[in-house]
């Protein structure tokens, strides 16, 4: 499976223009890795949207689902580095889901991804209410689909107070061999899935860089 684990933590975000270069190296060089490092992590991947403003997009996978609200993973929340404390402040419009992986399908990465954010109008179980979107799969340039469910009390950006709208939406990530074929499967889906509930936000990005927890392991002695 391209998505290993059933839980899966979801962040994106845009940040100030001047700050954007300590941003990348902070994420890239301390951040991913001090996430991945946490048990029952299993990798996390980082993207970066096509369109401007740049808006970034972290994408990580756990064994669990209960990983993402397990002691080690609150202990990191609680215990952020002074580098992590001063780039989480300056987030801007940040987006945090907490959710299960309740269908995959596809066996390969793709260098784009196309995300759908979706808020339920009704019952919020993905599966069969989105089935129909599963025939993407027969499109040129799709490599794999997933469907995340959000946990609604755990969703919500680290520095969102109790007003926080968003928590209990819901995601569809797309992985596509080009940013031409993400969009074009975008606008193609964009109608069909508001029968699920109000379409949030659709957006492309393309990949960046990933880390996992195995190439993290040290080797066997």
């Amino acid at each position: 499976m391209v998505f290993a684990g059933e839980g899966i933590l979801i962040s994106s975000m845009e940040v100030l223009p001047d700050e954007e270069a300590d941003f990348n190296e902070w994420f890239d060089r301390e951040h991913l890795a001090e996430r991945v490092a946490i048990p029952g992590f299993l990798e996390a991947r980082r993207y970066e949207s096509v369109g401007a403003p740049t808006r970034y997009l972290q994408i990580y996978n756990a064994t669990r689902f209960d990983v993402l609200d397990g002691a080690p993973y609150r202990a990191a929340l609680a215990n952020q580095t002074e580098w992590s404390d001063h780039h989480i402040s300056r987030f801007i419009a940040p987006t945090r889901v907490v959710g299960r992986l309740v269908h995959s399908a596809g066996v390969a990465r793709g260098v784009a991804v196309a995300l759908m954010r979706l808020r339920p109008s009704g019952d919020p179980a993905m599966m069969p209410a989105l089935a129909a979107v599963l025939e993407v799969l027969d499109q040129p340039g799709t490599a794999s689909i997933h469907f995340v469910e959000a946990d609604a009390g755990l969703s919500r950006p680290v520095t969102a107070d109790s007003g926080y709208v968003g928590g209990e939406d819901c995601y569809v990530l797309i992985e596509c061999t080009s940013e031409a074929a993400a969009e074009r499967i975008l606008a193609q889906l964009k109608t069909s899935v508001q029968k699920y509930g109000e379409l949030i936000d659709a957006r492309v990005f393309r990949y960046r860089m990933d880390i996992s927890a195995s190439a993290r392991a040290p080797a066997p002695g």
